[in-house]
């Protein structure tokens, strides 16, 4: 890219996204899923919490990957406790979340992390019940407007478990053929286990990461939309698309906040509109 214009890119200010309103907190828990690794499903949760935090949100990105945990490593975080402390009862949520801040001035901002622990062999152990009341202790403090789990990549049965009593569930895939099918079997699990707890199946959206367009985005979501019709009798909405962006990776090895550095490139812009139709869409109601 020519030097001058990527210049503009990094200076040119964000786009106004979304304004927190001044309604009474309720708590809203939006799972992050994807079939397969290397999607970019953390970075997403990871950049939807930035963007949420700058319009004015409070935020908790609670990292679910039990065994391969990484939020805390792409903010550049050092925690002193994590997730599998609290559920151990050895520390409490308060002493076990971590802080982190980001920008500068009047565009700083914040949000909390809970970390989640690598190295853990037999996520298929974890206590689903603890896991539900600790989710159940975090609405009900009304602390925060949402809660993003950043799920394990795979169908094990707590990734299935937490997906399945969350809010809204946000499943990411990328156009090759090995994502979309395992995209394909979130949803189709996810249908038979909202159900299984007495959800109904309305509440999954699709985000096509790393389009090369927004049209072949679309088009990828529609190729996902005809298989669903046809075999699970259902039409996932799209929530969006983010298009290929090579200062995503950069920003990713460098532990830096893509929203800050370069808020006018495509994917940033992308990120925004995503969050507007996560916080304005046709979303459950809170209760």
């Amino acid at each position: 890219m020519d030097p001058v214009m990527d210049h503009q890119i990094k200076q040119r200010p964000p786009e106004t996204l979304v304004v927190a309103s001044s309604h009474p907190r309720r708590t809203r828990i939006i799972a992050v899923a994807s079939g397969k690794g290397g999607v970019g499903k953390t970075w997403l949760s990871v950049s939807l919490a930035q963007v949420l935090a700058r319009s004015g949100y409070k935020v908790l990105i609670f990292d679910g990957d039990f065994g391969l945990a990484n939020v805390d490593i792409q903010l550049g975080l050092v925690p002193t406790h994590d997730v599998v402390d609290i559920l151990s009862g050895s520390v409490t949520i308060e002493e076990g979340v971590q802080h982190f801040r980001g920008g500068t001035g009047l565009s700083a901002f914040s949000f909390d992390v809970l970390p989640g622990r690598s190295g853990i062999s037999a996520i298929s152990g974890m206590d689903c019940e603890a896991l539900d009341k600790l989710l159940l202790s975090l609405r009900l403090a009304k602390q925060y407007d949402f809660v993003l789990l950043d799920l394990c990549a795979g169908i094990d049965s707590v990734t299935r478990h937490l997906a399945a009593i969350s809010d809204q569930l946000l499943a990411v895939t990328t156009d090759e053929p090995t994502a979309l099918a395992d995209v394909y079997a979130i949803m189709k699990l996810y249908l038979r286990d909202r159900r299984r707890v007495g959800g109904d199946d309305m509440h999954c959206q699709l985000v096509i990461n790393q389009a090369s367009s927004h049209r072949s985005g679309v088009q990828t979501y529609e190729k996902l939309l005809q298989a669903c019709r046809f075999f699970l009798k259902w039409e996932p909405q799209l929530a969006g698309t983010v298009r290929k962006d090579s200062r995503v990776p950069a920003a990713i090895r460098k532990q830096s906040s893509l929203m800050e550095t370069f808020p006018a490139s495509p994917a940033a812009i992308d990120v925004g509109r995503l969050v507007r139709q996560v916080v304005q869409g046709n979303l459950p109601a809170m209760e």
